[in-house]
């Protein structure tokens, strides 16, 4: 299993803080964890520094006139049990007013 963290994970309602999710080894997701849970280590684990969510079209976020959220909710995005590999990190965001800023990219993350 493989185990991946970060500041935020978006799960298509909500932010969770410090949130680990856990992948089986063909990429299906298995698990979302609560918040702080990504400050557990686990075999196979790696924390980023960021925010997960949902795989997007990463020009999607070339318009940022909505909110992080509200783009991020409009694309209708959610983690459920059919989603797999690979996801999206949401780099050099705002962390505290979870927005945008004018370095953010999105990144696969496999």
């Amino acid at each position: 299993m493989k185990h991946l963290a970060a500041n935020y994970v978006f799960t298509g309602c909500d932010f969770i803080r410090n949130c680990c999710l856990s992948f089986s080894d063909d990429g299906r997701l298995v698990e979302i964890g609560e918040e702080n849970s990504g400050l557990v280590e686990r075999e196979r684990m790696i924390f980023l520094n960021g925010i997960l969510c949902p795989h997007f079209d990463a020009k999607s976020i070339e318009n940022k006139k909505l909110t992080l959220k509200d783009l991020l909710s409009s694309l209708g995005l959610h983690f459920d049990k059919n989603t797999h590999l690979p996801i999206v990190l949401l780099e050099n965001v705002d962390l505290q007013t979870l927005n945008f800023t004018n370095e953010t990219i999105a990144k696969e993350i496999y």
